[in-house]
């Protein structure tokens, strides 16, 4: 009885609080996108700045500083998670199937990038391996996939 007292008070997520527009939450999106930023950041900085500039720092600090992103990553698809189970049937149908979409294709991005600097068709200065540049991926093809998936039900 108390939980569905507590459910029934609740409103379900939905997409639009996290695009822009005049639905736009900006406690929906550091609730959801909270750690996908952090990991972002994270990145960039252990990527771009103290692991290149500090060689001499101890293996383990420096172990931390690279692994840190994976933990902020494992946070967000917690995030994301908790908040597509509070959506409604339609909802959660499209978000899943556009973050599968985002998931693939962005595999099949980073794969592509990697065989082709295998190959060396392309310079490894291109290839597109930094946690941040992933991130993005993931990010831009998850609006794509919004989009796409979308249309399906209008």
């Amino acid at each position: 009885m108390l939980y569905t007292v507590g459910i029934m008070n609740n409103k379900p997520n939905v997409p639009e609080e996290l695009a822009p527009g005049k639905f736009y939450s900006l406690r929906s999106e550091i609730k959801v996108n909270g750690w996908c930023w952090i990991a972002v950041l994270t990145s960039f900085a252990g990527e771009c700045w103290l692991l290149p500039h500090h060689k001499d720092w101890p293996v383990i600090l420096r172990a931390i500083i690279a692994l840190f992103p994976l933990v902020a990553s494992l946070l967000w698809v917690r995030s994301v998670t908790i908040w597509v189970r509070g959506m409604d049937e339609l909802h959660r149908k499209i978000t899943v199937a556009a973050c599968l979409f985002a998931t693939i294709a962005t595999l099949f991005i980073i794969a592509t990038l990697h065989f082709l600097v295998m190959a060396e068709v392309i310079s490894t200065k291109f290839q597109a391996t930094a946690g941040f540049v992933i991130v993005w991926l993931v990010v831009c093809f998850y609006i794509l996939g919004q989009v796409i998936f979308n249309r399906r039900y209008k």
